[in-house]
């Protein structure tokens, strides 16, 4: 597994997810912890990262995921 991506909310991480997993892409998310305690209980942002599954789809991940943040980007707009 690699990590594709770090988001600042469990919420956009889910998003992402969702999104590469309708194109055929496994992810799996993780929480940065420290001692398996949540990073922002000792002050730090919280990160999610996402992570894909095989490491065959990392580039196809990639460009996928960077179309739908513009595409989702521009529809805000």
């Amino acid at each position: 597994m690699i990590s594709i991506r770090i988001f600042k909310t469990r919420e956009d991480a889910e998003w992402a997810k969702k999104a590469l997993e309708e194109g055929g892409i496994l992810t799996t998310i993780s929480e940065d912890e420290f001692n398996n305690v949540p990073i922002q209980k000792f002050g730090v942002q919280a990160r999610f990262r996402l992570k894909v599954t095989d490491n065959k789809d990392l580039n196809r991940a990639a460009q996928f995921l960077a179309r739908k943040l513009k595409e989702a980007k521009e529809s805000n707009a």
